[in-house]
């Protein structure tokens, strides 16, 4: 959030400057003279980068979106592998219970920290190999146990699959041009905001900061969901803590964990 106000306070400070500069380099006579042409101009060009800031900001809201389903699905399926596990003898139940506990555990301690600074983390993967290790090497005995595996396969797979998605939504869903399009007009288009006359120097400087604050915002608004696991927008581990909490009071009909 620090970040934030002085990205603001700084762009509406520059900007306040450079309308400024304007005014005592320009007459305002000057200016007024080609505030007709210079207002058909800026309509273009506001419109244009108006669009734009609102499709890339739609895309990253999105992303983000997409970003959070993904950590409860996964969430989801090591819920329901839990309660599986309770179809099998007991020996194995706790095995693979206690896989499923440490990937959980796993991927908030430890994996969590290292999304923000864009990795994944290599305990989790081993932790992911470990449960899927314990359920290679379970062979059922019979053709209920047989159902509850093939259900429990199912799962397991659907589970590397949103592990999977959600460490690719990590990744930056604006590339490096479309910033420099961004940041390129967004300049323009606050610049062009300093041309106009206005009697009123006051009026005309309160106008260009709201101007340069608008979009300033936007952009950081951009950049906060463009890192999904990063940030003051970051998706949090929730859905992993309360499934943390689920375990600790489960209880199962085979004698789970209370």
């Amino acid at each position: 959030m620090f970040w934030g106000v002085l990205v603001v306070g700084t762009t509406v400070a520059l900007a306040i400057g450079g309308m400024l500069l304007v005014r005592r380099s320009v007459t305002l006579a000057g200016l007024e003279k080609h505030n007709l042409v210079a207002g058909n101009i800026y309509a273009v060009v506001g419109v244009v980068h108006a669009v734009l800031l609102a499709f890339i900001a739609i895309v990253v809201w999105q992303q983000h979106t997409h970003a959070k389903t993904r950590v409860e699905q996964e969430a989801n399926e090591l819920g329901d592998l839990y309660r599986d596990a309770q179809a099998f003898p007991e020996k194995v139940r706790i095995r693979l219970q206690n896989q499923i506990r440490t990937y959980t555990r796993v991927v908030v301690q430890k994996e969590w920290p290292a999304m923000a600074n864009g990795e994944a983390s290599p305990e989790a993967w081993e932790a992911y190999n470990q449960l899927w290790l314990a359920y290679q090497q379970f062979q059922p005995r019979n053709a209920y146990e047989n159902a509850w595996y093939g259900e429990s396969l199912g799962r397991l797979n659907q589970l590397g699959d949103h592990r999977r998605l959600r460490l690719l939504a990590n990744r930056s869903a604006v590339p490096r041009i479309m910033w420099v399009v961004l940041l390129g007009a967004g300049m323009i288009t606050i610049g062009f905001s300093c041309f106009f006359g206005t009697e009123n120097i006051w009026a005309q400087a309160l106008m260009v900061a709201a101007l340069a604050a608008t979009i300033s915002l936007v952009l950081f608004l951009i950049l906060a969901l463009d890192q999904p696991f990063s940030g003051v927008a970051a998706v949090e581990p929730e859905a992993f803590l309360q499934l943390e909490n689920i375990f600790d009071h489960w209880m199962g009909p085979a004698g789970g964990p209370g």
